[in-house]
């Protein structure tokens, strides 16, 4: 039963499988061998029987009674007593359906994707304005359709999630693009794949990045084993929504730049993804279903039910407060608004911040001098006569005046850049001291360098080897108007201060635990090529107390994926005993270990944990090992929200669930809603997702509902900005560190030993 709250109306984008779930049918066992042989016995019974492993057996079951199965024994169970056997039987069934109706078909991930045959669910000509356009060209409406079994109330039911979406088509022939003007040459094609399911649509299996076209072959570079070419006819674009920009920019040069027209498609894409049109077309498909009369097992039908819908038979759910902040270390004093609270409190550390009188360094453009030195100015005291920017960086973090200088580069070049940061450490060093901070201001179109060739990686990476916090700022966002100027000044200021090594505020506590640790589990993969050719994994850890305390971030040698695993249980080894001795834990003290990670932990990998826990002389830990998904199927909707304002009376949000709403599919799988409309920043952005929380089976901490409020309110302790993050930010520092270095990377010169010791103890990734 759901916990139901009187302001909303909640939707969620699945339907119930419903049968005689008391009927009798007939599942044989195998013992199990070896991969080799499931393909084969599924070859042999062909797409109206199931076939399953479970364990050491093979399970196998038919659609329809007259099929004889072929087993060691055939036993009879209960029709609700097979429910994954009923998921992967209805995942064939709809393959099965669809397929007869004309419709594209493909496999994502484990859902299947059904294209709109519609002609007015072809956005692209709507983007393109009525032009002329080659067949196979489309960017369609589509569906998802993803069975699942989940336990709302402790029992197995299966259900079929539903997703609205859209995806670009680029099947024309590539010689009749080649003639009508599109440049092949650095886009990746894909080949023919005649191994798939023949009712599904062919994907093609990628095969390398077009180098040059000779004679009607491409001739590929990083491409796969054994086609360094392919004949052109043979070859396919891949449908990627960049890829169909850059092929209809080279269409009609009229219509714009590929950046441009991405802009428009990503534009159409939004549109549709707004709550309020996903949730009619989703309401679409599930009114179609009802109609259908799914072939189950041993010929029992089912049918579809209604929309799950807070009314009807809703998962519990609750929706989770702000956490309450704590500006002071006696923890008198609290606000659940960031800004407001350090405003009206001070910073958290306000009397233990050392230095309080900072040493600036501002690395700017020689022609833009002038006008960065008022926004420093700004960013220092507030921007006067705007709304929430009354309250500068000195006044909110309780500094004093700071010592700056500015130092020109006389372009806007990497080298410039460079040498201006060389001016400002030689500067310093002459005074016999070192700069706290680096301003540098950039432009935005300074994103699209990289390498060598950005002048402020190559100045952070600069700065950063000498132990220097680097902040950059665009000129673009020093050119805001004095309100949108003043919000993201108030942004700045807090990433400064925390990079500063600053504690701005921390989140409330579990008291009934002496040693609580939230650890988040990231990667970074240094990649290449687009087929694994030397790939490399580092594995990032961020670690902090229960009370959200940044403590340390961890982080594995550049390793083979083979050998991923073990380097980062030594990274989780090293993060806990550093933790261990700097807190000084005895032996005795109770401690519980909260992993939040970015992938699904394997069962090796959670019993690795716990005995290195063991090993480490901590064996009565307790652990909870939760999985922070963004790629699922599910969708939250709220009949009720009306939507925000978005400006020339557009509204934002609408059908957006409420921003801290967590709903349980069952004991161990959980969804958080970190975006409510009002989070949203305008109409086009679609509807907010929610993040799955999974926790795993060989967690010995298990209370679903604590860890997911416990994630909400890291969610809402980012010091990168005052606005709500996307995720908690035990993953969110993890990518934050593992873009850094990646970035970084491509820098000459650049070693990640340079953020070892102080430096690497602050944020200096945000």
């Amino acid at each position: 039963m759901s916990s139901h709250h009187p302001r909303t109306s909640l939707v969620l984008n699945a339907v119930a499988l419903r049968a005689d779930w008391d009927a009798k049918v007939r599942v044989g066992r195998v013992d199990y061998v070896d991969g080799a042989q499931l393909d084969r016995i599924r070859d042999e019974l062909g797409p109206d029987c199931v076939v399953r492993r479970r364990g050491a057996s093979l399970e196998l079951a038919a659609a329809k009674p007259a099929l004889a199965i072929r087993a060691d024994e055939v036993v009879e169970l209960r029709l609700g007593d097979v429910t994954d056997l009923l998921a992967w039987r209805l995942s064939d069934w709809l393959i099965e359906h669809f397929a007869t109706t004309g419709r594209q078909l493909f496999r994502r991930r484990r859902s299947l994707v059904v294209v709109s045959n519609r002609p007015d669910d072809d956005f692209l000509r709507s983007v393109m304005r009525g032009a002329s356009l080659p067949e196979g060209l489309a960017f369609q409406a589509a569906f998802d359709l993803d069975v699942r079994v989940e336990r709302p109330a402790g029992k197995a039911q299966v259900f079929l999630a539903l997703d609205s979406r859209t995806r670009p088509r680029i099947d024309t022939p590539l010689n009749e693009l080649l003639a009508a003007g599109v440049s092949l040459e650095g886009l990746y094609v894909r080949r023919a794949d005649p191994t798939g399911d023949p009712r599904l649509a062919d994907h093609g299996r990628l095969t390398g990045r077009v180098e040059r076209v000779e004679s009607g072959t491409l001739v590929l570079t990083d491409h796969d084993d054994g086609w360094a070419t392919i004949p052109i006819h043979e070859a396919r674009l891949e449908p990627r929504m960049e890829v169909l920009a850059q092929v209809l920019s080279d269409l009609r040069p009229a219509s714009g730049s590929p950046r441009e027209v991405l802009e428009r498609l990503r534009a159409e894409a939004g549109r549709i993804s707004t709550g309020e049109e996903q949730l009619k077309r989703i309401r679409s498909m599930a009114q179609y279903l009802r109609k259908q009369a799914p072939l189950l097992l041993d010929g029992h039908v089912g049918e579809f039910g209604k929309l799950i819908a807070s009314q009807r038979r809703f998962p519990k759910y609750e929706i989770v407060p702000k956490p309450a902040l704590i500006f002071d270390p006696d923890g008198k004093r609290t606000n659940r608004w960031n800004q407001g609270g350090l405003d009206q409190h001070g910073p958290f550390d306000r009397y233990q911040f050392n230095p309080k009188r900072l040493s600036i360094a501002v690395i700017c453009q020689q022609e833009l001098q002038g006008r960065v030195e008022q926004f420093v100015e700004q960013l220092l005291n507030g921007v006067p006569n705007a709304k929430g920017g009354d309250v500068g960086f000195l006044r909110r973090f309780a500094l004093e005046k700071p010592y700056i200088k500015v130092f020109v580069a006389a372009n806007a070049t990497a080298t410039e850049y460079r040498r201006a940061g060389i001016a400002a450490v030689e500067h310093i060093t002459d005074r016999g001291e070192s700069w706290n901070l680096a301003l540098v201001q950039t432009e935005e179109a300074m994103e699209a360098l990289s390498g060598d060739d950005n002048p402020y990686l190559t100045t952070k990476a600069f700065f950063l080897s000498k132990g220097i916090a680097v902040q950059h700022v665009h000129f673009e966002t020093m050119n805001q108007a004095p309100r949108q100027r003043a919000y993201s000044l108030n942004n700045v200021g807090l990433a400064c201060y925390a990079k500063l090594g600053g504690v701005p505020w921390l989140l409330p506590s579990d008291q009934a635990v002496a040693h609580e640790l939230v650890v988040g589990i990231g990667s970074h993969h240094e990649r290449s090529s687009r087929f694994g050719v030397g790939d490399r994994y580092v594995g990032i850890t961020t670690v902090f107390s229960g009370d959200g305390r940044y403590l340390l971030e961890s982080r594995t040698r550049a390793v083979p994926f083979s050998e991923y695993g073990s380097a980062m249980l030594q990274a989780v080894r090293a993060a806990v005993e550093r933790v261990r001795s700097d807190f000084a834990w005895s032996s005795g003290d109770p401690v519980r270990l909260v992993f939040h990670a970015f992938k699904p932990m394997k069962d090796v990998e959670a019993q690795a944990v716990r005995s290195l826990m063991n090993e480490l002389a901590i064996p009565h830990a307790e652990y909870a090992f939760l999985h922070v998904a963004d790629a699922h199927p599910f969708q939250i909707f709220d009949e009720n929200q009306q939507g925000q304002p978005a400006g020339r009376g557009a509204k934002k949000g609408i059908a957006a669930p409420p921003r801290g709403l967590m709903v349980h599919l069952s004991r161990r799988d959980a969804l958080l809603c970190l975006k409510g409309a009002r989070e949203l920043k305008q109409a086009g952005d679609g509807h907010p997702a929610p993040l799955l929380l999974r926790l795993h089976r060989d967690s010995t901490f298990r209370d679903l509902t604590y860890l997911g409020r416990q994630a909400y309110a890291f969610a809402c302790h980012s010091w990168r900005s005052f606005l709500p993050a996307p995720v908690p930010i035990t993953i969110l520092y993890s990518q934050l560190v593992a873009e850094g270095l990646r970035n970084l990377s491509t820098v000459s010169g650049w070693s990640d030993d340079a953020i070892i010791g102080r430096i690497g103890r602050t944020r200096w990734f945000l």
